[in-house]
């Protein structure tokens, strides 16, 4: 009898300890799955300004990292910037290039723009498929100097109090802290004093915000008890909410961090439970993953800080089923940090004078590092103050947790407990952006655009066909694609920069009845508008009509400078690269037809007729090649013979030949006749009538900022006037010295930076001289 106790004894523990290995077994194989399949980029964007007047230029620096690592990401070749307006309508959009992680360029605010706070996004194809609330966001005010200050319409009022019970879950019977967060109509936190009462009007707690309105509070809710806040915002303005309400059963936890080297996470049931499990991870490895007894309804896990990754971690704890019952978010300081140090030679300059800057990037240890540095240097004025945007809180902070956090810097500005606290309530009130264990798995619909620019399309046909696409230009660009059962199509551009006029079309001799549409590349997702509405102060005038003028000026007087655009190096060889033989056709006797210029000497081609129709074989090296060549003219192709000899040789420059079989994409061609006229123009001749031809923008070429010099006496004393208000702009800067002259406007100027580091390290830094 004693030795069957002890071997069920035995058995139980060996069970027990079974059960607790494929619980954590399950919960770190669903993570596994997600991580290894779910790869995310993430951009950050640096703008010169955060206010702008219509008629302005914006320019901006692109940072693509992994979401996850923060180092650059070379996966996607092109970003997607727009300006939305109050109802998430486009104003502004742009296709920007980039390489290795790294791009940049410039828009145009618009003249006929209304005043008002706009959003500023950005995204790549990939980060579509995982929702707008992965993209980069922004707010930016533009005032367009030419309109009144609007009375504002449809203004938000009232208030809100939102409260979060930690873990989750507020439960009967069991201690918990409640995370609140009380927010204006626009959204900007307010701070509010007051007190929890339950129904029989008792005060069982009272409660104060600390920063931006966000605060917290513990008590023990009873059973059959309700509980309602009652908070004063001013002495007139009370706030009254009903609190959730509390389950009766379940599982509450409570975070404690009193300042060692250790965590204390206090899990409290009133099931009947033997076990939790708690399982941590930083967003891209598991950090932790235990298990604890459950003893009289309360366990307790002690979490090493040092096992933790630097920034947010989640503690996630799972029940016996391997469900999660209660979740929250802590914050570690990054232990390796980029600093971006700059400092001018001198603290005040004239007008028109040289400022020289040196700039050096260094880790925690003040050892010289290489970082990818962005730069603005602007004046700071009433009107243009501080950024509210930077990469160190947008890497750490907000890209990571969902909803707008207001002036997220305030939380890396400096290491005190009271910072650490504010920084501890937003993560109660704040949820967490790139993974939840209900998460279905993702639906990968956009593909990277890792080669160039994908322009996507739909045929009327819902059949597999060839579609090509081309685009007559001096360096002629072709594609081909091919459409799937439901007729969608994808062509991979490569060096797709500027504004052409772009053909569409199926080869007429198989299909003469689909239509062909485009469709836009930008994302049709869109998070809620949720900025305050702009007002523009009386005390703001005068420094608004300030702006104003120096911005007309400088578009009077600059205007050729501010549109000189750099040109891009890009592969300039056609898609074959090497044609097998080259005809120039002002070598050869000029012949009227093109029949006549095929048949006397181009030995590569035979021209034949019947039935008054034309066909042209190619000869290769096996013999003569049974298809069709493609033949192109200005990039565009011709599958009808008889158009191609109706073509005036008069008009044509040269014609590149491709003898052997070509295999293009889901094309095939026995042979390529290319011809080249004198203008890209199709050589006017006319295309195929279910052509699509429409004019299509593709990535952004690069403007050149604009900075005078005044180096010589006469550039000093020059009449021409010199209003800028940003003075300095580099998307690009590495280590060492910047230099630029100051304009015609005295004030304060600031210089703001960021970077980031190899290794994935994002910093920030801000110099500031006075310009008299």
């Amino acid at each position: 009898m004693r030795m069957n106790k002890i071997f069920l004894a035995c058995l139980l523990v060996v069970t027990q300890l079974t059960l607790r290995a494929q619980v954590l077994k399950k919960v770190q194989s669903r993570f596994d799955l997600y991580h290894q399949n779910t790869f995310q980029e993430k951009l950050f964007i640096h703008t010169d300004k955060e206010q702008y007047l219509t008629g302005e230029l914006l320019w901006f620096k692109i940072y693509n990292v992994d979401a996850v690592t923060n180092k650059a990401v070379d996966l996607s070749k092109v970003a997607y910037v727009e300006i939305l307006d109050q109802n998430n309508h486009a104003v502004v959009q742009a296709k920007i290039a980039l390489k290795n992680g790294s791009g940049n360029g410039s828009v145009y605010i618009p003249l006929t723009l209304l005043n008002g706070t706009y959003k500023f996004r950005a995204y790549t194809n990939w980060m579509q498929n995982f929702g707008a609330d992965h993209y980069f966001e922004k707010q930016l005010t533009l005032i367009n100097p030419l309109n009144s200050p609007e009375q504002q319409k449809n203004v938000k009022t009232g208030q809100e109090l939102l409260f979060f019970p930690e873990g989750g879950e507020m439960i009967e019977g069991i201690a918990c802290n409640v995370g609140f967060k009380a927010l204006t109509a626009d959204g900007k936190g307010i701070d509010i004093k007051g007190v929890i009462i339950d129904q029989k009007n008792d005060t069982v707690a009272r409660f104060q915000s600390l920063k931006f309105g966000i605060g917290r509070f513990t008590f023990t809710p009873q059973a059959n008890t309700t509980y309602k806040a009652i908070a004063a915002i001013t002495k007139k303005d009370i706030l009254i909410k009903e609190l959730p309400i509390a389950k009766k059963q379940g599982y509450a936890m409570s975070l404690i961090d009193d300042g060692s080297t250790q965590l204390t996470l206090n899990i409290g049931t009133n099931l009947s439970v033997q076990n939790v499990y708690l399982f941590v991870h930083d967003g891209s490895k598991t950090t932790i993953a235990t298990t604890a007894n459950v003893v009289q309804g309360k366990a307790a896990f002690h979490i090493d800080k040092t096992k933790l990754g630097d920034g947010l971690s989640h503690l996630t704890v799972f029940n016996e089923a391997g469900r999660a019952v209660c979740e929250r978010l802590y914050f570690k300081s990054p232990a390796h940090k980029l600093k971006i140090e700059a400092s001018a030679s001198l603290s005040q300059y004239a007008t028109r004078k040289k400022v020289n800057i040196n700039v050096l990037t260094k880790n925690e240890n003040n050892q010289v590092v290489d970082a990818d540095v962005s730069v603005a240097v602007r004046k700071l004025d009433s009107l243009q103050g501080m950024d509210q945007y930077d990469i160190v809180s947008y890497f750490w902070l907000s890209s990571e947790l969902k909803g707008n956090i207001e002036s997220p810097g305030y939380y890396f500005s400096a290491n005190t407990p009271i910072i650490h606290t504010a920084l501890d309530n937003l993560l109660l009130t704040q949820g967490w952006r790139r993974f939840n264990w209900d998460n279905a798995p993702v639906s990968f619909t956009f593909l990277p655009e890792f080669n160039g620019h994908l322009i996507r399309g739909n045929s009327s046909n819902h059949k597999e066909d060839n579609i090509y696409l081309s685009v007559p230009e001096v360096k002629a660009q072709f594609y081909s694609a091919e459409s799937d059962s439901t007729g969608h199509f994808i062509f991979n551009t490569r060096d797709f920069y500027g504004n052409h006029e772009i053909i569409v079309q199926t080869n007429p001799n198989v299909d003469t009845t689909s239509v062909i549409s485009i469709q836009s590349p930008f994302s049709e997702k869109y998070n809620t508008f949720n900025y305050a509405d702009l007002e523009i102060k009386p005390s703001l005038i005068n420094e608004l009509q300030n702006h104003s003028f120096g911005m007309q000026v400088q578009n009077i007087y600059t205007a050729n400078r501010l549109k000189q655009f750099h040109t891009p190096t890009i592969d300039t060889n056609t898609f074959y690269v090497k044609p097998y033989k080259t005809y120039r056709l002002d070598d050869y006797t000029r012949f009227s037809l093109m029949e006549d210029v095929l048949r006397e000497y181009v030995s590569e081609v035979f021209v034949s007729k019947s039935l008054k129709n034309f066909r042209i074989r190619v000869l290769g090296k096996p013999g003569l090649l049974e298809g069709n060549p493609l033949v192109l003219v200005d990039g565009s192709p011709y599958f009808n013979m008889d158009r191609v000899m109706e073509i005036d040789p008069k008009k044509i420059s040269k014609l590149e030949v491709i003898r052997d079989p070509y295999y293009y994409g889901s094309s095939i061609f026995d042979g390529i006749l290319n011809f080249s006229s004198f203008k890209p123009n199709l050589a006017n001749i006319e295309i195929n009538p279910n052509a699509v031809v429409l004019d299509y923008e593709g990535m952004q070429l690069q403007r050149e900022f604009y900075r005078p010099s005044y180096e010589t006496e006469a550039q000093q004393n020059s009449r021409l006037p010199d209003f800028r208000n940003v003075l300095y702009w580099s998307p690009s800067l590495h280590k060492g010295q910047i230099n630029f002259y100051t304009s015609d406007l005295p004030g304060i100027y600031v210089g703001v930076m960021n970077g980031l580091s190899n290794d994935g390290v994002p910093g920030t830094g801000v110099f500031t001289f006075e310009v008299k």
